[in-house]
């Protein structure tokens, strides 16, 4: 009897042990972790109440974070150079081409470019952008391009995320074209999903109107702004009044009104949108 109550209590004991949760299963006590929230990366740490509202701190590539400070960089690593054409995330939902100029180096902060095309589609639209891009004075962005009939604002975040893990990306010098069918998803980004991350914006042939749900006081900048109306004038003074109300930085002729205004889809008008950028920063 005595034999048999002892092993009773070791039996008891044992299961006693096994059922009190231990370091060797389940997430540690005190580490990061977000869905859509902030991300430390990198070792850092991180908090996040979803959508954009995180907060992170820590090394590597500063993703999701619902402010991005003046200065500094992503801090990314580990992108392709060059390497054009590649679709990093597709397996993610969120088809996308690059291109990384040859001057790419993680060593030090890179300007980028997210491209929203219009219904000449993401490959046609990267075509444009290599042929058209020295032209313009910017040969030295990295570029990432997206179709606008059927990418989403998220779609186009996610891409800015993945990008900016991967490659070392300038806080202050991250831009937004869309173009005609891409304007709805532009706007979207640029003016309610994300509109911190960009120091210079332009909607090109609009199909889309919309106004900035955030001020340049609220940003904790003053981004730059402009329209090429492609014909859609209405829409276009629509933006444009709402940018300048938010306290958006446009040249004197905002919308644009020079060749190609009147005419959707022109390539003339879209070379000087891609001129636009050149030299903006958020600072």
């Amino acid at each position: 009897m005595k034999r048999f109550l002892l092993l009773a209590t070791i039996a008891i004991t044992f299961s006693l042990i096994f059922a009190i949760p231990g370091c060797s299963s389940g997430k540690k006590s005190g580490s990061s972790s977000s869905s859509s929230g902030g991300s430390g990366g990198g070792g850092g740490t991180g908090t996040g109440g979803g959508g954009t509202g995180g907060t992170g701190t820590g090394g590597g590539g500063n993703v999701g974070l619902s402010h991005i400070p003046l200065g500094g960089s992503s801090e990314g690593s580990g992108g392709k150079s060059p390497d054009e054409g590649f679709d990093p995330i597709s397996a993610n939902g969120s088809p996308c081409h690059m291109l990384v100029p040859t001057t790419y180096n993680d060593a030090v902060p890179n300007e980028l470019m997210i491209a929203i095309s219009g219904v000449e589609g993401v490959v046609q639209q990267t075509q444009n952008l290599r042929n058209m891009r020295g032209m313009a004075g910017i040969e030295r962005f990295i570029f990432a391009t997206l179709d606008g009939r059927s990418s989403s604002a998220q779609d186009a975040a996610n891409v800015l995320d993945y990008v900016r893990e991967n490659y070392n990306i300038d806080n202050d010098k991250t831009y937004l074209l869309s173009e005609s069918a891409g304007t709805g998803a532009g706007l979207s980004l640029g003016f309610d999903l994300r509109p911190e991350y960009f120091a210079a914006y332009w909607a090109d042939s609009i199909t889309h109107g919309g106004t900035p749900t955030k001020t340049a006081s609220e940003l904790g900048f003053a981004p730059w702004g402009n329209v090429g109306p492609g014909g859609a004038f209405a829409a276009a003074q629509q933006i444009v009044d709402g940018m300048r109300d938010a306290g958006y930085r446009l040249p004197d002729d905002a919308p644009y009104s020079g060749p190609g205004a009147e005419t959707h889809g022109s390539m003339t008008m879209y070379l000087e949108a891609l001129k636009f950028f050149d030299g903006k920063s958020r600072q």
